[in-house]
């Protein structure tokens, strides 16, 4: 076989890609946005990214279609990979700020990839108040979820000032050349054969084990087929619409807003009472769409929630080769009349039942049957969550870029259907949380943000002033605070 046809993508990857390209409101992707105290130099920062495509393959990779479009796209090193095609500077107009970054960002996020180049892109904006810059990489996510952004961004940025003169040097360019249609149909022919055959033994394999447990432990095999049967039907059940009356409508853009608060209280908050940081920050999140809600004259009892989970370290991972490795929770959370307390014991409870699941562990092999069913429903299915969480541990310490300080980062993640994402990212003591909020579901964004940052506080018991209301905090104060439009 062409050694230059790479890899087919597969189960995640795969079934995220096809999604994306087939409903814009699926688009798929995910934006680090981090604020530097200063602006590196150009040459030195370009270097920089050029090494991390290097260390990180995927980033010289562009999709390769084959002439049956049943098929995943394959990913392959691009011969044509030109650095200038991904990266780029610019600056900001006089009197811009904070708000005015969002706005790029979200620019950025909703303009679709080249699907015949390596799926990312990366902006360096200067001209922010006080000398500050800000770093924008763009990620396709059916080549990364959140922890591998993180560990992307670990190859990238560095944990002093000055360059690092032990640091590994990059492995040298792959090879690449141009193949046509006719090898790239060929692979994917193989490659479907071979796992059409992997299925068939699999499935063989499967079939006498059951026999012999039949017969060995009838009752203990009949009761796992069943469970994981059960599991598999709440795993892949499409609900009709979503729970949530006020977030109901739909289109294909979406907004950005962010915002960030120590770490210390929230992580107290929850360990305090036995409970995890995920647990914490979901509670929050819970109690803050519980006001908006009330806001708008509505007790809602319970939301659909969206919760990644990881199979990072798990015998499914799959990370040596692909960039995703988690599966998708979704179940209705309860948001009314609960205390912090209860929020977080909800929280808990409904995340480790999932995690307990048998289907949570065959994401792959059911993102796989997805190809057999149209994007339209698999967009439709997607709509009827009301909001996804996601919650990514980042780096303790404090990291560099090109000699400029990280002083703040927030994860700006599409919305994929849902009326909202909210992820955190936490970072040097801070928590960062960014905001999607589909245009048509959430017209009053400074509203839900409003509700959303007071559902930390009533968490943590901190106050949350107006001052840094839209500005990151601490050592990025000279961003403008600017209120942002309906």
């Amino acid at each position: 076989m062409n050694e230059f046809v790479g890899t087919q993508m597969r189960g995640w990857d795969a079934a995220t890609f096809r999604t994306a390209s087939g409903d814009p409101s699926m688009r798929s992707t995910v934006i680090a946005l981090t604020v530097l105290e200063s602006a590196p130099a150009w040459e030195r920062l370009r270097s920089r990214i050029d090494r991390l495509t290097l260390m990180v393959p995927a980033l010289r990779m562009r999709p390769l279609y084959g002439a049956i479009g049943f098929s995943a796209p394959r990913l392959a090193v691009d011969p044509d990979f030109d650095l200038d095609v991904h990266l780029r500077r610019y600056r900001l107009p006089t009197g811009g700020g904070w708000q005015a970054l969002l706005d790029d960002a979200r620019r950025m996020s909703l303009t679709d990839f080249d699907q015949n180049r390596p799926l990312w892109e990366a902006a360096l904006v200067e001209g922010l108040p006080g000398g500050q810059a800000a770093f924008l990489l763009k990620l396709h996510h059916s080549i990364a979820d959140g922890q591998a952004t993180v560990l992307i961004g670990l190859n990238l940025f560095e944990f002093a000032a000055d360059e690092n003169p032990d640091e590994p040097p990059p492995p040298p360019a792959p090879p690449a050349e141009d193949v046509g249609v006719r090898d790239i149909t060929y692979a994917n022919l193989a490659d479907n054969l071979r796992r059409g055959t992997d299925l068939a033994v699999s499935t063989l394999r499967g079939a006498i084990d059951f026999a012999r447990g039949t017969v060995t432990e009838t009752k203990a095999t009949w009761g796992r087929a069943w469970d994981t049967m059960a599991s598999i039907g709440r795993f892949a059940s499409v609900p009709d619409s979503p729970m949530s009356p006020v977030m109901s409508g739909r289109g294909t853009t979406y907004r950005f807003a962010a915002f960030d608060l120590p770490f210390t209280g929230l992580r107290a908050a929850a360990k305090n009472e036995g409970f995890s940081v995920n647990d914490g920050f979901m509670a929050a999140v819970a109690v803050g769409l519980d006001a908006y809600h009330r806001r708008h004259g509505v007790v809602i009892e319970e939301l659909r929630v969206n919760v990644p989970i990881s199979l990072r370290g798990d015998a499914g991972d799959r990370t040596g080769q692909a960039s995703n490795a988690v599966s998708i929770a979704r179940f209705p959370m309860p948001v009314a009349g609960l205390t912090p307390v209860e929020h977080m014991r909800v929280a808990h409870d409904l995340v480790a039942r999932w995690k307990a699941e048998p289907a949570v562990h065959l994401a792959d092999p059911l993102a796989e049957v997805s190809w057999f069913v149209p994007v339209p429903m698999l967009a439709q299915a997607a709509r009827a969550s009301d909001v996804t969480t996601s919650n990514v541990p980042g780096p303790p310490l404090p990291l560099y870029l090109c000699g400029s300080r990280m002083v703040a980062c927030y994860p700006l993640v599409a919305t994929i259907g849902a009326a909202l994402n909210i992820t955190m990212v936490t970072y040097d003591g801070t928590a960062y949380v960014g905001v999607s909020a589909d245009d048509r579901a959430v017209p009053d964004l400074q509203d839900l943000v409003e509700d959303v940052r007071a559902g930390f506080a009533v968490l943590t018991g901190e106050p949350v002033g107006p001052a840094d209301r839209y500005a990151p905090r601490g050592d990025t104060r000279g961003l403008e605070e600017t209120v942002p439009e309906d």
